[in-house]
């Protein structure tokens, strides 16, 4: 049991520095960021309440060190609270694909990850726009058809890099570290059952 935790603490420690490193340090690049990936990674990896807790870090300490964390005010009415329960879709998204990503590496494996990626940036940026237009704008259908259509382009950059980051850091992450976790998660299930 012991060696789990450490295997646990290695993985959140290093989803950490995949996340929040690679947001601060790719941060002039916009709408390239490593943690969607990283917080999918934790999804995937990651018993629910770490994998919650692992993803919530990443972005507060990304969030932290860049400064973007709402100095004062009613946080509730920033965009943070969009921006995070946007990333927080994407880790409760990757729990329930989790059997469909899993499996051997190959092909497949890699139009998996694309695909996620290219729906998880879909699903995080129709997610914020809504955001930014409920908290910027008047609340008409024409107002929030403009937003929609203002964020297209970044909607596409997003999703390419998304691509990207999921097929050059998703998938070498998770075949990498899920067979450690898979066969750590059996012994704990064996303990288990000789328990009951």
């Amino acid at each position: 049991m012991e060696k789990r935790n450490l295997e646990i603490g290695k993985i959140i420690v290093f989803l950490l520095m995949i996340g929040a490193g690679g947001r601060v340090l790719l941060n002039s690049y916009p709408n390239v960021e490593t943690v969607m990936v990283s917080v999918f990674l934790a999804a995937m990896l990651l018993p629910r309440h770490l994998s919650v807790i692992t993803s919530l870090a990443i972005i507060v300490l990304s969030d932290w060190y860049l400064g973007y964390l709402p100095n004062s005010g009613n946080i509730l009415a920033s965009i943070v609270v969009f921006t995070y329960s946007g990333f927080l879709l994407v880790n409760i998204f990757g729990v329930k694909i989790q059997n469909w990503i899993s499996g051997k590496f190959g092909s497949s494996a890699v139009l998996k990850f694309s695909g996620a990626g290219i729906s998880f940036a879909l699903i995080y940026d129709i997610w914020t726009n809504f955001g930014v237009w409920f908290l910027n704008y008047d609340h008409t259908l024409e107002n929030l058809i403009t937003v929609y259509l203002l964020g297209i382009p970044f909607m596409l950059y997003h999703m390419m890099s998304s691509v990207a980051t999921f097929t050059m850091i998703g998938i070498p992450v998770y075949y990498g570290l899920s067979q450690t976790v898979s066969e750590e998660i059996d012994v704990e299930r064996k303990e288990i059952s000789k328990r009951v």
